[in-house]
């Protein structure tokens, strides 16, 4: 459901695990015996990660590895002990990263159906807006409208009509207290002013970083009455009805789940690779361990 954008990460899983392969062989090597000392650190790190605690029995064997190059029987057995742990501490992440895409496809597959797609020739990527906003062009009128684009990030576009506050930020206010966006300087880009047969208009677009605060305050207050604050050198206030800030709050929360989820696709896709790497690597120093 949320891997249409993760297929670029595989070659770069290949190269990222490969370079951990051979940083972690080259770290190993050496002659001679095992020594008590080695012993009791080959001893710790199995200990460690029987406890889960993989970074720390990895560190353990990483050190003797490098502290004592010369014991060849602890040094090869560490090398195995290491891609063991290695290939736990991965299922063990991939198990998290399962749990993460399991609980939030519900939530995009039931908050789904309430968006509708906007794509015209004039546009070079298309968005999906809440159907209670849905069909109300953003053009004469002071109002927000909530986005998600194709990478289901949500962003919000502004428009305020017939008020010369030059905007540059949003804020929503009510019993609870109030949130602010980040500040988008006038830029004519994503802030911009125009006139339309002499009344000014001021447009201005906020990118996810830059309204999830704002966003996620009226997700948590959306059943409270709201005020919506443009601000800029001067502050137009107005009430925010209840289908625009049901609007944002599931856009939210549609975009949280599908960020959310498009991480853990990514993340699942960098650990399947890391899981052949050490799987090999548990091969190829058991073989060692037997010579």
């Amino acid at each position: 459901m949320f891997n249409a954008r993760t297929k670029t990460i595989t070659t770069l899983c290949g190269v990222a695990c490969m370079a951990m392969l051979a940083i972690g062989t080259a770290a190993c090597g050496g002659n001679g015996k095992s020594s008590d000392e080695a012993r009791a650190m080959l001893a710790q790190a199995e200990e460690l990660a029987g406890q889960q605690l993989y970074d720390s029995a990895v560190a353990v064997l990483d050190s003797l590895c490098r502290t004592r190059p010369a014991e060849t029987d602890a040094v090869r057995e560490a090398m195995f002990m290491k891609a063991v742990t290695l290939e736990k501490s991965f299922r063990a992440q991939m198990a998290q990263v399962d749990s993460i895409i399991a609980a939030n496809v519900p939530v995009v597959e039931s908050i789904a159906p309430h968006f509708k797609a906007v794509k015209t020739e004039e546009m070079v990527e298309g968005y999906s807006v809440h159907t209670a906003v849905a069909g109300k062009e953003l053009i004469n009128r002071t109002d927000i409208e909530p986005r998600i684009d194709e990478g289901g990030n949500l962003y919000i576009v502004t428009l305020l009509h017939g008020v010369a506050a030059q905007h540059d930020r949003l804020r929503v206010s009510g019993a609870a207290g109030s949130a602010e966006t980040q500040s988008v300087p006038y830029d004519n880009s994503r802030n911009y002013r125009f006139s339309d047969d002499g009344v000014t208009n001021e447009m201005v677009t906020f990118r996810y970083d830059e309204c999830a605060d704002f966003a996620r305050f009226v997700a948590e207050h959306a059943h409270e009455p709201l005020k919506l604050t443009f601000v800029g050198k001067k502050q137009h206030t107005v009430a925010m009805s209840d289908a625009l800030k049901r609007a944002i709050a599931e856009s939210y929360r549609y975009s949280t789940a599908m960020r959310m989820g498009m991480k853990a696709e990514r993340d699942k896709l960098l650990l399947g690779k890391k899981i052949e790497i050490a799987l090999r690597q548990i091969e190829q120093t058991a073989i060692e361990k037997k010579d």
